[in-house]
């Protein structure tokens, strides 16, 4: 219903003119299992480690859910060295995936796996996307990944951003690409590429540098020739004092936004830590990574979102994601939700699980309900006033939870004077949980001929309409989200 329906979202502030005790907020989305849809149960994969660099996509040409996950293979006990590759996986529903042997790349004296991408030194950040506009069937899914020789080390270049193209996203032409990276200057993080259809340019996110983890952009027309990066998103002065670090982030387009998803780092002792390691008095978040969101308007210039509350959660102490969690490459909207496909680990960054605990990783989906991305929130009585709007109080709808209050509606013209009819009092309490309910007023104020709602005050509603505040009166509830014809 709210498809045809103008929809006034509370990710920005462009609808609020005032907040009386409300603060934003988010509600953290739902993990579909609290154990990992994908998790090693394989012979050959007793040596891997899962969770990273997950790509996802569901493909409506083939009704399939289709994944691209990172998996890596440990070559010492030293601090990040392992060599890193790509697997892939199927799936009729999103939930129960089966892995393909594919019989590609050799690994453990076998070629029976499902490796798409082989293991390789240096290597990881893995990124995969099918893209909507290329007319080059050969071209159809493109790859980026990052791939460090020893050529190169030597020159001074580090983990450089490579660039892979497939028909299928299973056989890619990897071989030729070895040697010649798109992006010399590297990243060391997920490499997040889609094509943008606003400014019309493919864009990727990219780790900043030199040491502080900030996010990057840059911009291309063929997706092999790009801009120089740009910041785009950084802590600043409202995150805690030299706590967080932005590892990566992912987005994708929602309504008129493009929604972030920001892998925040909580590293206060990461320096401390390099030399030593984590000790049981230390916080539970140190070196712990969630999720928070970011919002443009435009793809280019970025903002935090939901008073940076986590959007995506760590699992709870003993949890297989109790460390850590990874967001995907894109999420997507099916069914009216927000699928987040996402790795997740009890392991610290960069150290063992606290208490000598068996390092655990996996992959699991959480979903976010209908427009719920931001919410303005209350514990106690709260009123959210809006600017003017162009509403019908007739056919006005809310997304909203309310189950442990109440919450009514109130209409007025630009001036704050109530409309007669349409004040709080007139409205019948919601006292539910419903992405679409549509406001109730007593007396039949629906419209319908005959009713109150006709004759004169149908007549001063209908001149009104264009400029109409509405005041949400919140008890205990949250509201997400206003719709109107």
């Amino acid at each position: 219903m709210t498809d045809e329906k103008s929809a006034f979202l509370f990710i920005d502030d462009e609808s609020i003119e005032s907040l009386d005790n409300v603060a934003k907020g988010v509600v953290p989305a739902k993990k579909v299992s609290q154990q990992p849809l994908i998790e090693k149960d394989q012979a050959y994969e007793e040596e891997w480690l899962i969770g990273s660099y997950i790509n996802v996509l569901y493909d409506d040409e083939e009704n399939i859910f289709k994944m691209w996950y990172g998996v890596g293979r440990k070559l010492s006990d030293a601090r990040g060295d392992q060599a890193d590759g790509v697997a892939y996986a199927v799936s009729q529903d999103g939930i129960h995936w089966e892995k393909p042997i594919l019989n590609l790349f050799e690994d453990g004296g076998s070629k029976e796996n499902n490796l798409v991408f082989p293991f390789f030194r240096w290597g990881a950040g893995t990124g995969v996307m099918k893209d909507p506009i290329e007319t080059d069937p050969a071209k159809r899914y493109k790859m980026l990944f990052m791939f460090q020789s020893g050529d190169m080390m030597f020159a001074g270049i580090v983990q450089p951003v490579c660039v892979a193209y497939s028909a299928d996203g299973i056989h890619w032409d990897v071989p030729q690409r070895w040697l010649n990276p798109v992006i010399p200057e590297g990243s060391d993080t997920h490499l997040v590429a889609y094509w943008d259809a606003k400014i019309h340019r493919y864009v990727v996110y990219l780790r900043g540098r030199p040491n502080v983890r900030i996010i990057c952009m840059a911009e291309s027309s063929d997706f092999e020739n790009w801009t120089p990066r740009q910041i785009i998103v950084a802590p600043d002065e409202l995150d805690p004092s030299q706590d967080h670090e932005f590892y990566g982030m992912s987005s994708l387009a929602y309504r008129d936004f493009r929604i972030g998803f920001l892998s925040v780092f909580h590293t206060l002792y990461e320096g401390w830590i390099a030399q030593n390691q984590i000790e049981d008095w230390m916080p539970e978040w140190m070196n712990q990574m969630d999720v928070q969101l970011t919002y443009s308007k435009d793809g280019r210039t970025w903002h935090r979102a939901g008073n940076r509350e986590p959007i995506l959660l760590c699992g709870s102490p003993g949890s297989y994601d109790c460390g850590s969690v990874y967001p995907p490459h894109a999420p997507f909207v099916l069914d009216e939700e927000i699928w987040v496909y996402h790795g997740g680990s009890n392991d610290l960054h960069g150290e063992p699980p606290r208490g000598g605990e068996k390092s655990q990783r996996g992959i699991n989906l959480a979903k976010i309900e209908k427009d719920r991305l931001v919410c303005l929130k209350t514990d106690a009585q709260g009123v959210v006033s809006t600017v003017p709007l162009n509403v019908d109080p007739h056919a006005l709808w809310i997304n909203a939870d309310a189950s442990g209050g109440s919450l009514q509606v109130e209409l007025a013209d630009p001036f704050d004077r109530v409309v007669p009819g349409f004040g709080r009092d007139d409205c019948i309490p919601f006292s539910g949980n419903e992405t679409e309910y549509q406001i109730q007023w007593k007396g039949d104020r629906q419209g319908a001929a005959g009713s109150k709602a006709g004759g004169l005050e149908q007549k001063m509603v209908s001149q009104m309409r264009g400029g109409l505040k509405v005041k949400v009166y919140l008890d205990h509830a949250k509201l997400f989200a206003l719709y109107a014809p």
